[in-house]
C-alpha cells in the first residue's frame, strides 16, 4: 500500500507539471524569429505592440487625419483581416487605393458588441516590408466618426476585441481560399485590360 501511494504522488507530481506546462504554452504567443534585424521577432496568433497611429488621407482638394490601429511585428499582415472574416464572413468592399493587387478589405454596419446596437465600418488593411509588418485597421461609428480618437469612449473596447481576436484566430484555409480567388480574379481582369 505504500508503494502505491509513493506512485501516486509522482504520478500526481507529474500530472501538475504537464498541466502546468501545457497552460502556460496555451496562453502565450508564439514566437518566430526572423533573419530581418529590423523585425527580430512575428508573433503567431499574437502581437510585440499595438499603436494608433493618425493617418492623413487625402479627398479631392480636402486632408484630413483618420487613426489607423496597428499590431506590429505580427506573424501575418493578414491578421485583422482574418479576425473580421473569422466573424462576419466575407467582406463588402475591396478598397485599391493605388491599383494594388492586395486591397484594403472593408466590412460595412457591423455590430462589433452585444452590449451596444451601434453599427460599425471597418477597414482592415496591413503591411509586410522590411522596415515593418503589421496588421491594422480602421473604424468608424454609424455617424462616420472617427472611433480611434484619443477622447473615443469605445477605443479601449475595440483595442481589446482586436487584440482578443488576433490571439483567437481560427482555420486561416477558409479565409486565405476566398480572398485568393478575388486576388487571382483581379490580376486576371488587370492582365486582360493590357
Amino acid at each position: 500500500m505504500e508503494k502505491f501511494k509513493g506512485i501516486w504522488a509522482i504520478i500526481k507530481r507529474h500530472l501538475y507539471i504537464c498541466i502546468f506546462i501545457i497552460s502556460f504554452l496555451s496562453c502565450s504567443n508564439l514566437k518566430n524569429r526572423t533573419s530581418n534585424p529590423n523585425i527580430p521577432y512575428t508573433y503567431i496568433n499574437g502581437f510585440d505592440r499595438y499603436e494608433v497611429k493618425p493617418i492623413l488621407s487625402i479627398i479631392g482638394k480636402d486632408s484630413a487625419f483618420t487613426n489607423e490601429l496597428r499590431f506590429q511585428s505580427v506573424y501575418s499582415a493578414f491578421y485583422t483581416k482574418r479576425t473580421m472574416y473569422d466573424k462576419f464572413g466575407k467582406w463588402d468592399k475591396e478598397v485599391r487605393l493605388k491599383n494594388e493587387i492586395h486591397p484594403i478589405l472593408v466590412w460595412e454596419k457591423r455590430s462589433l458588441f452585444d452590449s451596444n446596437n451601434e453599427l460599425y465600418t471597418i477597414a482592415a488593411n496591413g503591411k509586410e516590408s522590411r522596415e515593418e509588418i503589421y496588421a491594422s485597421v480602421i473604424i468608424f461609428d454609424s455617424k462616420n466618426q472617427d472611433c480611434l480618437t484619443k477622447n473615443s469612449k469605445i477605443r479601449d473596447s475595440l483595442i481589446q476585441y482586436f487584440s482578443n481576436g488576433i490571439k483567437k484566430l481560427k482555420n486561416q484555409k477558409k479565409f486565405y481560399k476566398v480572398y485568393w480567388e478575388m486576388v487571382n480574379n483581379y490580376k486576371l481582369k488587370n492582365q486582360n485590360k493590357n
